[in-house]
């Protein structure tokens, strides 16, 4: 900060964002902020302080997290009325306590059971611990259920429950999670059985070819544009918003330029007393909210509420049956 600073851009934590949050308030620093979900878990809601409009510096880049208000719509179309939930030791599992408060309150009946990183041991010690009748009632209570996990722990999950004949070909299971890539959602459809719902996050792509590595009035790099490549599909939703951030941050940097109305970057510093904040923060973060850009998330803009609110997401699932390698469908 000592040579000056246009913006942060910020691909952590919730609890590290709250620091750079007070640092950028107090400074007067543009803090373009992406949450990050560890290890590919689902998010968990990111409490972020919002106080007065004029002393936020900070802007939400990725959508927030819909897991409630997706799941809700999900398993009130399949008419679920009993079920469990399924989720891994890196969930905040706080983080569907609305879904929980809601499903409750319509009477649903579920369960809730957190998946040890040995799933082997988990299961060994279900079937040395249940009586006969108790395990028929746990495979009764399977037929119906939602998995909140990372791609890597669903997969050892699954194959562990229908090896061990956990789960019957009457099975119906939910998979949510914003960073599924067609190479899991492949791969879970191949080691289950019943039927498969996969819910993730999607990315508009241009139907019209040739128009697919432009974005507005910027060229994207041919191994990012093709949604077929290999390493486009592996990349994490958290890198492709930190690309489209810094377009967005070279755009509105150049448009300042443009209209003339560019304030020297200042030397910012926490340790002195007498350092004050960057006088053209608050100019700055403007022409950044009312700017947006067309990239690889889709369009990237902020709200009122200094959060971008274009995220959608897609259904995948399979029908009913006992042969591998089934079709999915949207």
């Amino acid at each position: 900060m000592n040579q000056g600073i246009l913006a942060l851009v910020s691909s952590i934590g919730c609890t590290s964002a709250g620091s750079l949050q007070s640092l950028a308030d107090a400074m007067h620093i543009p803090h373009l902020f992406i949450q990050r979900a560890t290890a590919g878990t689902p998010r968990s809601g990111c409490g972020l302080t919002r106080s007065n409009r004029n002393d936020d510096y900070t802007l939400s880049v990725r959508p927030p997290v819909y897991l409630n208000e997706v799941i809700l719509r999900v398993i009130t179309e399949y008419a679920w009325q009993k079920f469990i939930i399924f989720y891994d030791s890196e969930y905040d599992i706080r983080g569907i306590q609305e879904f929980l408060d809601k499903v409750s309150q319509q009477g649903m009946d579920v369960a809730l059971q957190k998946v040890e990183n040995n799933i082997n041991k988990m299961i060994t010690t279900l079937f040395d611990t249940m009586r006969i009748e108790e395990l028929n009632r746990y495979r009764d209570t399977l037929r119906r259920a939602i998995l909140v996990m990372n791609p890597a722990t669903a997969k050892s999950f699954i194959t562990e429950v229908v090896e061990t004949n956990l789960v019957a070909f009457d099975c119906h299971w939910i998979i949510i999670n914003e960073e599924i890539n067609d190479v899991d959602v492949q791969e879970l459809v191949r080691r289950s059985i019943g039927r498969l719902t996969i819910i993730r996050q999607t990315f508009p792509v241009p139907q019209n070819i040739s128009q697919r590595c432009f974005r507005g009035n910027h060229r994207i790099s041919s191994t990012l544009c093709d949604p077929k490549d290999p390493f486009a599909q592996n990349m994490e939703i958290s890198n492709l918003y930190i690309y489209d951030t810094v377009l967005l941050l070279a755009n509105a940097f150049h448009k300042k330029l443009e209209d003339r109305k560019w304030h020297s970057m200042a030397s910012l510093s926490c340790i002195r007393k007498n350092s004050k904040p960057w006088q053209g923060g608050r100019s700055m973060l403007e022409t950044i909210k009312k700017g947006g850009v067309s990239g690889l998330t889709g369009e990237l803009e902020f709200g009122e509420n200094g959060g971008n609110p274009n995220v959608h997401f897609e259904i995948l699932g399979t029908n009913y049956g006992e042969e591998l390698g089934r079709g999915i469908r949207k």
